[in-house]
């Protein structure tokens, strides 16, 4: 009888990497873990996930951010204020968000912010150009067809505002709105986001998530580092989360 080899391999790897062992219950969008998902089973999560990809590129797996985003939003719903995602390209985050929480019987708006052209040229430092933030813009190849299916994804809630323009320009549409309960920042380019949290933060209510998709991704550690030194001045420490993304609670 043949002798069966057995292999033994010892974490961390020889080389540095420690490696989850399995059976992972997720293993997706940079995450991997063997804690429970069973949030992704739930029928409400479920179409709601369904309406957050609609339009969405083939194969995107998102599931735990989106599964944040809707932690984030059921906590700002206990509070006064208004809805805001800035980069919202086909709406992933927000749609989840708005069908989740049947967002049509809110007595409050939902603002969405994109150029549905790419991250305008002269908001790209020569830092991000070589981390290859410029190339995202890929994604928006087609931005007239792309805002039309937005359009038309969230004509379903009379309280959906889409917006489009560049920030920090286009966020004098809620000008008149100064309370914000949740805000969500996906823009890819730090300019942006800076001029976007001087502009929300003060209109945030205490208590307000606002969530950072980009922030712990290794493509966007100039946003991670500005926003770092945003937190610092205002005082506030920003969660990293597994996810990639950063949450802060406005105090």
């Amino acid at each position: 009888m043949n002798d069966v080899l057995k292999l033994e391999v010892k974490f961390p790897l020889a080389d540095g990497r420690t490696l989850v062992q399995g059976p992972l219950a997720y293993n997706q969008d940079g995450l991997a873990t063997q804690h429970s998902s069973e949030f992704m089973r739930e029928p409400r999560f479920l179409e709601a996930y369904r309406v957050g990809m609609e339009n969405g590129r083939p194969g995107t797996q998102v599931e735990w951010r989106v599964h944040v985003a809707l932690w984030c939003a059921a906590q700002a719903l206990r509070l006064e204020g208004d809805f805001v995602e800035c980069g919202v390209h086909t709406g992933i985050l927000s749609g989840a968000v708005m069908q989740y929480h049947d967002f049509a019987g809110q007595s409050r708006r939902f603002f969405l912010f994109d150029t549905w052209a790419g991250i305008p040229a002269e908001q790209v430092s020569e830092d991000e150009k070589r981390f290859g933030v410029l190339e995202m813009n890929r994604k928006y190849q087609n931005g007239d067809a792309l805002h039309a299916d937005v359009v038309k994804k969230f004509s379903r809630w009379p309280n959906a505002v889409v917006v489009r323009g560049r920030v920090p320009e286009s966020l004098s549409a809620m000008a008149a709105s100064d309370r914000v309960a949740y805000a969500s920042i996906d823009m890819n380019v730090a300019a942006a986001e800076m001029a976007a949290a001087d502009f929300l933060w003060p209109r945030l209510v205490r208590g307000a998530p606002l969530l950072l998709d980009d922030y712990g991704w290794a493509a966007h550690v100039n946003q991670k580092r500005a926003w770092d030194a945003w937190a610092q001045r205002a005082g506030v420490m920003i969660l990293a989360l597994p996810t990639g993304q950063g949450l802060i609670l406005k105090p």
